[in-house]
């Protein structure tokens, strides 16, 4: 693969979810970070946040967030409004999300400006003001930035604007993540089988636990894969739900997963992924949509 086993050129190329749509408004889109990150935030409204953005009851298009690839995004935001990219919608014109959409988005942008990005499946522990914190289910991206040493992988939260920076009190830049806010599921998983943190603080609404951890582990994977599915997507049947025990032959899959995925030896991490059927996503999987399990076909 070249770069070193950073994978740099391939995470420069878009994949089934991040390819974009052939749209005049998307040349319009800016180069700089800030300015992209904006375009983001104008096109998308996080479903949690929402009231936060003054859109509250019939206004939340809840099936919006069950769209799952970019072009998918993108069409449905061009059907809703015909406004520029480089305006922020009003929130009620913004396609209805979640972190996972910000950051697939984020990505497919950076990717066709030919910057090396890729989603990062784990947990922030910046939602949560508590001591220690829960570690809230959370999507970022990392982008591969050039320094005079060579470069690295920057964690940078889309999400993330303003009112939401305001709100949760965030004490760095989230856009530039001091190591240590958000974990990977590899390093969440790592470090509950260590004992140094407690999985049961790892998860969201009624799912905490070491097998959430573990369904990260195998969503953050797949990211790497450039296979970027929705949260609720099961790709694999390895585990038994969020609120079942991990197998223990699963947990010895996982515990390896894991120490692969922390080399950050791309070439490694695709060859491991393509030549095992346990952790490769299949192209007909089973989706939780609203808790309800409903099989669908990928084009993967």
């Amino acid at each position: 693969m070249g770069d070193d086993g950073l994978g740099l050129d391939w995470y420069r190329q878009p994949a089934a979810m991040t390819a974009l749509i052939d749209h005049p408004a998307l040349a319009d889109v800016p180069t700089d970070l800030d300015g992209l990150r904006r375009v983001v935030q104008g096109l998308l409204l996080h479903r949690d946040w929402a009231p936060k953005y003054g859109v509250e009851g019939d206004a939340i298009r809840l099936h919006e967030q069950q769209l799952r690839s970019t072009a998918a995004v993108l069409e449905r935001a061009f059907e809703i409004s015909d406004a520029p990219v480089t305006e922020a919608r009003a929130p009620v014109d913004r396609v209805l999300s979640i972190c996972r959409h910000f950051t697939l988005l984020h990505t497919a942008l950076l990717r066709d400006q030919g910057v090396p990005a890729r989603v990062r499946c784990g947990f922030g522990g910046y939602f949560d003001p508590a001591d220690p914190p829960k570690w809230y289910d959370h999507w970022i991206t990392e982008r591969w930035e050039a320094d005079a040493a060579g470069g690295r992988w920057v964690r940078d939260d889309p999400q993330i604007d303003d009112l939401q920076a305001a709100a949760t009190g965030i004490g760095f830049d989230p856009h530039d993540q001091p190591a240590g806010p958000f974990l990977t599921g590899a390093e969440a998983w790592t470090a509950a089988r260590a004992g140094d943190v407690d999985p049961d603080r790892f998860g969201i609404f009624d799912m905490w636990g070491l097998s959430f951890i573990g369904g990260n582990v195998l969503h953050d994977l797949a990211c790497l894969n450039k296979v970027e599915l929705l949260p609720w997507d099961d790709g694999w049947g390895l585990l038994q739900g969020p609120h079942a025990p991990v197998p223990d032959d699963a947990a010895v899959l996982l515990d390896e997963v894991a120490a692969l995925v922390l080399t950050d030896d791309v070439d490694a991490i695709r060859e491991r992924y393509a030549s095992d059927d346990r952790l490769r996503v299949r192209s007909d999987i089973i989706t939780f949509a609203d808790g309800v399990p409903t099989p669908v076909h990928l084009d993967l």
